[in-house]
Order: C-alpha cells, then structure tokens, then sequence
C-alpha cells in the first residue's frame, strides 16, 4: 500500500479516537476519575493502561497523518508492552468485581464478567490481527480502531445515566450497545460502499451484539451465575 494510501485513508482518525478518549474521561469521571484517592491498585493499573492505549492510538493516527511513518513504527512497538499489560489489567478487574461481595456486584457482577470478557478477548484478538496485518494498511488500521471502539459501551452506559429515564443501570447499559452497535454498523455501511475490508468491523458487530444479548440473558444462565459467585469470599 501507498504512502499517500495510508495518509488518505482515516484523516480525520487523530479527532475520532479523541472524541472516544472524551466520552471515556466524561464517562468514568464519577466512578474513577473523581475519587482517584479511594480507588483500589487494580483499577488504577486498568485506567492508567487504558488511557495510554487510547493516547497511543491518538499519537499514532497522527504521526501516519503527518506522513511519520519511521517514527510510527518505532513507537508502535511500545504497544508490545501495553497491549498484553492492558489485557492482564482487564482479566485482574474482571477478577476483582466477580470478587466483590458489594451490592452493584452481587446484582451485575455475573453481567458485567460476560461483557467484558468478550471485550478483552476480542481486544487481544484485533491487536494479534492488526500486527499480523502491519503491511497491510486498511486491515491493520481497522483493527486498532475496533480496540478503540470498545470504550464506547462502557463509558456510553455512565454517561448516559445522567439522561432521565436512562439514570440506571440496565436502561443506560442497553442504549449504551444500541448506540454502539449502530455506529459499527454504519461504519461497516462506509466500508462496502468503499469495497473496504469487512472482516474487522464484521467481527467487532458480532462482539457487540453477543455482549448485548449476554447481558440481557446471563441472569437466566445459572451455571455462569455459580461460577462467577464461586469467587465472592
């Protein structure tokens, strides 16, 4: 692929994952953000790998916006080192909440476990991808921006909660996958009138979709319910 390919392919992706990174700060600012003091060590190394993931995504769209291309591919390989600590923080939190013998968790804990699951097995599997594909701009592009989409339900489900008639769990966590599922959709739209590549946008939608279904049917699944309360105590 051309370098003038690969500038002209997500201009505008340095503002797309800074908008993301916006909902993410607006959206976890209550529960994270604010009480930055109260927040347990396992949290903490989520949100900080979380955030540099997000930074890194906007650092790199930019330097390929810029035509850096030496300078993005010596800063990529720090994604070596994120990308699998991103993955630990998130099976180390995922541990923790179905650990927890609070109130939110004993109600969601089991929901929320299944959710983010998928959410970091597909990371893991969209990053293994988008390096297998480095050579290949518009696959390696589109599966680094689905890692970033993955922020969009979880930080949708807070920031809608200030919404009335969303201000509580399940009907902001449901508009949350509807929004989210839509704008997957519409970007999978662009790319086959684009005769762009399906297969990550395809895949991300499936992921969103079980996650949505998941989390409306997991209560009626009673194994995963013992499961996830074999760990509490």
């Amino acid at each position: 692929m051309t370098s003038t390919t690969a500038t002209s392919l997500y201009p505008n992706a340095p503002l797309y994952f800074t908008l993301l990174l916006i909902i993410a700060v607006v959206g976890f600012y209550p529960s994270y953000f604010s009480v930055l003091g109260e927040t347990d060590a396992a949290h903490h190394f989520h949100g900080v790998l979380a955030t540099a993931w997000m930074l890194l995504l906007i650092l790199q769209s930019w330097l390929m916006r810029r035509r850096h291309f030496s300078a993005h591919r010596t800063i990529g390989r720090v994604s070596l080192v994120v990308a699998p600590l991103f993955v630990a923080s998130g099976l180390l939190v995922i541990h923790v909440m179905v650990s927890s013998s609070n109130g939110f968790s004993k109600a969601f804990g089991a929901r929320f476990a299944f959710v983010d699951l998928l959410a970091i097995g597909y990371f893991a599997v969209a990053y293994a991808l988008a390096i297998h594909h480095r050579r290949n701009m518009a696959l390696h592009a589109r599966f680094l921006a689905s890692t970033a989409i993955l922020v969009l339900p979880p930080a949708l489900a807070r920031a809608l909660q200030f919404i009335p008639g969303l201000d509580s769990v399940i009907p902001s966590v449901n508009a949350s996958f509807l929004i989210s599922e839509l704008i997957v959709a519409a970007l999978l739209v662009v790319d086959a009138r684009r005769s762009g590549p399906l297969l990550p946008y395809s895949a991300l939608l499936v992921v969103v979709i079980i996650q949505h279904i998941g989390f409306v049917v997991i209560p009626r699944i009673e194994w995963w319910n013992r499961l996830c309360a074999s760990f509490v105590g």
